[in-house]
């Protein structure tokens, strides 16, 4: 049984290593200001800075905002804006679209009912 010391949830500018919205364990921090999460199995060594950290285990829905701009050539004219927003799954970290502002959501991957958190957005 692996040993948690909180949870770390990515800030935006390192959402290429970590997905946004997830939560992952953290299984080692270091003094020179870095926390290690681990990640499929694998370990990611990440600047605390650049992460929130909670202690508590996640049990709602992450919401995730994600902003862009569609080429042409998936379905849009040039330049069209685009925003979608999801939810990420608590506990198997699977993203789901949601419709409306809903309480709780059922993931379709690992079947879960969680409440949905929406004071804070990604």
């Amino acid at each position: 049984m692996r040993v948690t010391l909180g949870w770390a949830r990515c800030a935006d500018n390192v959402a290429d290593i970590l997905r946004r919205g997830a939560w992952y364990p953290i299984v080692e921090e270091s003094v020179d200001g870095h926390v290690v999460v681990e990640v499929r199995q694998q370990r990611v060594r990440l600047p605390r800075r650049d992460v929130t950290i909670r202690t508590e285990v996640p049990d709602h829905w992450s919401i995730v905002a994600r902003t862009g701009v569609l080429r042409p050539t998936l379905g849009a004219g040039r330049g069209s804006d685009v925003v979608t927003t999801y939810a990420v799954c608590p506990l198997c970290h699977y993203r789901q679209d949601v419709a409306g502002k809903p309480d709780s959501v059922k993931c379709v991957r690992c079947g879960a009912s969680s409440p949905v958190d929406w004071s804070e957005t990604c």
